[in-house]
């Protein structure tokens, strides 16, 4: 069968293998790679289709290759699946908890199947150990390595799909009460991982720990975190893939005291930043088809506005190649400017779709959700625009972006995360001297966006811009549109007062008592974030109108997808690859 263009673009590095992430890898910065191998624990920050997935398989692939020179064991984990625990009710607070048990055991199954795959010649000392494990003392019992782990993935499965309600069923299920003790505490897994380090031989044991912030509940996000500071160890180094802003860590969790924040940046004025954009699109399209490349570069003008409309972000790069494919643009004899930011507009069109579905899934930060994407388009894009038109009349520099005082950022600050992950804004961290002893942060829109919204009307027009402070528009509390902005948003309070004829609520986890009456704080039960997304419509789904409609024939809800064998989706026109894009499509979802 012949491949299509998506099988070289595919959006989502978990669908590529081992060979197809050697071969489409384009390193940017090599330190990078070092220090996701070094000894230190790393949160790795960037927005959605950055990199950090390939980042963190290239630098576990590499870890492999070298493993018999320096025993440096690389785990690349994800968690993809996590969002099932969350339907399991904690009913005995000292009980088992499902969640870390699962966590741990997923990351002790990765972890031996590693070790194993590196090193067969430890398969035997690895059937003891785990005859231990799973509380077999008769020698004649015993069991090849296999066996075991997969009781373990069994144990790790039911978790995840075992029709149990509530956290005392968990160590029904569990192969063993050693099992159970092991992944009972950051402690007790620490030393047991500490024992494998030792016995094997290794130097240290790097856990790369992909969609630990994202598809994680608010509360499964904490106690991850806390569970990744327990591990801090010489010979145990952790690195978790996490977003800007939105990540939970709880009281706990201390960043840059805890782990260090090593940030996956880009720059539209950094022409290195834009190259690299253009290397990873000539690997990928180049391998499909070289005469397809050829038409993406016959005009130069082409190829650099696909390069700063993805904003540093690859997986958006494919999403924009996509829809030219989609509009039949590579069946014309060439391509030109405007053809490709129609493409852009349906792309970003997408893109505020996503805020929906972001909003039902961050229920916490729903206010923010709303008033970004109503700020954005009501404010921050007409007004850089007018700005923009003025300053052509006036032959001075263009503006790109907008800078917003640092108190003022403080205030709503998480609006602008929200901007950030869904790759709409970049935030340079760094605060600039505005004068008079203020400071301010920049914010630059991404490019897709300024071509789209007609910001930027011509591609020569990259060559007048500037962030300096002078050629950008500021805002601060006094701007009337952040003014309303900031006394429209409220963030959900998550304790209130026990005592009924008492209103004090609080985020703050650590008021036991309500501090104008003095009675017991509770917290607000919430609805499972698994339970909401498995009854949204299949509609959600990032599939074609025509798919959808087939599929309701049959199904509903997300849920029922979710759940089904992929066998049970099969139906005329629907066969093979459309049923496994299915499938991924309700996970995907369901992951975030």
């Amino acid at each position: 069968m012949n491949k299509s263009l998506g099988d070289y673009i595919q959006d989502r590095t978990e669908s590529l293998d081992s060979k197809m992430i050697q071969e489409y890898f384009i390193q940017k910065d090599r330190s990078k790679i070092e220090r996701m191998l070094d000894t230190e624990q790393y949160l790795v920050e960037g927005s959605r289709g950055v990199g950090k997935t390939m980042l963190m398989r290239k630098a576990e692939l590499d870890a492999s290759n070298n493993f018999e020179k320096n025993n440096v064991l690389a785990v690349w984990i994800s968690f993809e699946e996590s969002i099932r625990i969350e339907r399991i009710r904690i009913s005995t607070l000292n009980g088992v908890d499902p969640f870390l048990q699962w966590t741990m055991g997923k990351i002790l199954l990765e972890v031996l199947r590693k070790i194993i795959a590196l090193r067969p010649k430890y398969a035997d000392e690895i059937s003891d150990r785990l005859s231990l494990l799973f509380s077999i003392d008769n020698p004649g019992q015993k069991k090849k390595y296999n066996a075991y782990l997969e009781l373990l993935n069994s144990y790790v499965d039911a978790l995840e799909k075992a029709d149990i309600e509530s956290n005392d069923q968990v160590a029904d299920i569990a192969p063993s009460k050693n099992i159970v003790d092991i992944l009972d505490n950051p402690n007790s897994f620490k030393s047991f991982i500490l024992k494998l380090i030792e016995d094997f031989s290794l130097q240290r044991i790097v856990l790369l720990f992909d969609e630990a912030a994202h598809v994680f509940s608010d509360e499964q996000q904490v106690k991850f975190f806390t569970f990744f500071k327990g591990l801090r160890d010489p010979k145990i180094a952790c690195k978790a893939a996490v977003y800007p802003g939105i990540t939970n860590y709880g009281k706990y969790f201390e960043k840059n005291q805890d782990a260090k924040e090593l940030r996956i940046s880009w720059s539209i004025f950094d022409e290195d930043d834009v190259m690299y954009i253009k290397k990873i699109l000539k690997k990928r399209i180049q391998a499909y088809d070289e005469n397809l490349w050829n038409m993406l570069t016959n005009n130069d003008d082409v190829i650099k506005l696909l390069c700063y409309a993805s904003n540093g972000n690859p997986r958006f790069a494919f999403h924009i190649i996509d829809e030219m494919q989609n509009t039949k643009l590579f069946s014309k004899s060439s391509i030109n400017i405007s053809q490709v930011i129609n493409c852009l507009r349906s792309v970003n069109q997408e893109k505020w779709k996503d805020f929906l579905t972001l909003k039902q899934r961050m229920l916490k930060y729903s206010d923010y959700i709303v008033n970004a994407e109503k700020i954005m388009k009501e404010e921050f894009l007409p007004n850089i625009r007018s700005w923009n038109q003025k300053r052509r009349k006036e032959d001075k520099k263009l503006s790109v972006g907008f800078y917003i005082e640092e108190n003022t950022y403080r205030k709503i600050e998480k609006v602008f995360d929200i901007l950030s992950y869904s790759n709409i804004v970049l935030i340079d961290d760094v605060k600039k001297s505005i004068g008079h002893g203020r400071y301010a942060y920049y914010i630059l829109i991404n490019p897709s966006f300024l071509f789209s919204e007609r910001i930027l009307t011509e591609m020569a027009e990259l060559k007048n811009i500037s962030n300096n402070i002078d050629n950008n528009q500021v805002y601060s509390d006094s701007s009337s549109c952040i003014d309303v902005l900031i006394k429209q948003l409220s963030e959900q309070q998550e304790y209130y007062c026990s005592n009924n004829k008492c209103d004090f609520t609080t985020n703050d986890e650590t008021f036991t008592f309500c501090k104008k009456c003095g009675s017991p704080m509770k917290k607000k039960d919430s609805v499972p974030l698994y339970k909401i997304l498995r009854g949204h419509s299949i509609d959600n789904l990032n599939l074609s109108s025509k798919i959808i409609e087939r599929l309701k024939t049959k199904f509903s809800t997300i849920g029922e997808i979710y759940d089904t064998d992929i066998e049970n989706i099969r139906m005329k026109y629907i066969q093979d690859v459309r049923v496994e894009k299915i499938k991924s499509a309700a996970i995907e979802y369901m992951a975030g």
